[in-house]
């Protein structure tokens, strides 16, 4: 009987310390949003989660004559 005593700590103490060993904790982060428009075509995010095509403003004669526009 004493025995069965003295296991019952031990094991709880080598189930405790198993916890700490698992796996590695996975971070899910979200991928990068796609660069801002540098050219008709490209790929932009027009909202949060929401993908749009780059295209060139009409009559734009600056530099900054892409815009992101939704594709729905």
């Amino acid at each position: 009987m004493k025995r069965r005593a003295r296991s019952r700590p031990m094991a709880l103490a080598l189930l405790v310390s198993s916890l700490g060993i698992g796996c590695e904790k996975t971070r899910h982060e979200a991928p990068a949003p796609p660069a801002p428009c540098k050219e008709v075509g490209q790929r932009c995010e027009f909202a949060p989660g929401k993908l749009g095509a780059c295209v060139l403003r009409d009559g734009c004669r600056g530099d900054a004559c892409f815009v992101c526009q939704s594709q729905h």
